[in-house]
Formats: structure tokens, C-alpha cells, sequence
């Protein structure tokens, strides 16, 4: 019973001795950066037609164009809006259908 001790003692002042820590190489930190986020265009810019209905059938999501809190890549309905040409900054009315022809 003795002997068994003795080498449980011995045992365990040698696992100390015995262990080794492992330790990785050390890799140069890399700058993480996010994706570019891609323009969301509802409208196709080369298109010749162009309005509302044409900007609901071009576009994936045709209910952001009436979402008041859609993401700013959407638009503000600018391109959608005709203006007064006697008086510039004042709408005269939504662009249902139209065709451009330049």
C-alpha cells in the first residue's frame, strides 16, 4: 500500500513537469471591412419608359414605392413626379406613364 502512495505522489508532482502548453503562432490582426452596399435603384436608367407603372413592373419590390419609411436607395419619388417648368421645385402631378424620348 505504501509503494502505491509513494508512486501516486511521485505521479503527481511529475504531471506538472510533464504538461506543456501549446500555444499558436500569432497571426497578423486583419481589418474586417463590411461589403460596399450596393445602390438600390428601382428604375432601370436606361429605360425609355417611365413612371409609376413601369416602376413597379421593373422593380423587385414593387410596395417600397409606396413605403413611407422605404430605404433611401429606393428614391423619393423625384424621378416619378413631374415639375412645373414656370416655377422649379413645384410638382404638378405624379408620372403615371410616360415615354422619354432623348
Amino acid at each position: 500500500m505504501s509503494r502505491g502512495v509513494a508512486a501516486f505522489f511521485l505521479l503527481t508532482l511529475a504531471m506538472p513537469a510533464l504538461a506543456q502548453d501549446f500555444v499558436a503562432p500569432v497571426q497578423p490582426r486583419r481589418e474586417i471591412r463590411p461589403p460596399a452596399p450596393k445602390p438600390v435603384t428601382p428604375l432601370d436608367p436606361d429605360s425609355a419608359i417611365e413612371g409609376v407603372v413601369a416602376a413597379a413592373f421593373q422593380s423587385r419590390q414593387p410596395w417600397q414605392l409606396i413605403n413611407p419609411l422605404a430605404p433611401k436607395g429606393y428614391g423619393d419619388g423625384r424621378y416619378l413626379t413631374s415639375w412645373d417648368p414656370n416655377d422649379e421645385g413645384k410638382p404638378k402631378g405624379f408620372i403615371i406613364f410616360g415615354v422619354r424620348f432623348w
